[in-house]
């Protein structure tokens, strides 16, 4: 049974996100906008996380309260390698080949039964030569 999602984005980035070295590999934007809850949800956080595809250890690139600024994990606090804005975006600085990733958001909610509860939305980026 595929059950409705709570949690819905405007907008979502192309999925997959194709990226072709020299030509669009400078700066990728994935951008959900307009995130909110259908029934009554309350958003608590959002979380940018990235796994290698086919594995199921993830690695979390920055999160935020509802009503702040992402926070960079330590490991990319020098925003060389991503920054994560507001209205959802994650940006991926110089793709390189091994840059194939599959990237989440993950909201946080809770639910009006005051059920804590999380959606996640994902996109793989895929990496060819020029």
């Amino acid at each position: 049974m595929i059950s409705e999602s709570a949690i819905v984005c405007a907008v979502e980035p192309e999925n997959p996100t194709n990226v072709v070295l020299g030509v669009n590999s400078q700066t990728v934007s994935l951008k959900w906008e307009n995130c909110r809850g259908d029934a009554g949800e309350t958003i608590d956080s959002f979380t940018f996380k990235r796994q290698r595809p086919g594995e199921t250890e993830t690695e979390q690139i920055a999160s935020r309260k509802r009503n702040g600024a992402f926070n960079p994990s330590p490991q990319f606090a020098d925003f060389r390698k991503y920054n994560a804005i507001l209205d959802q975006e994650l940006q991926i600085f110089n793709v390189q080949k091994n840059d194939e990733y599959v990237y989440t958001l993950e909201i946080n909610y809770e639910t009006s039964q005051n059920v804590v509860s999380d959606e996640a939305f994902q996109v793989a980026v895929r990496v060819k030569g020029k």
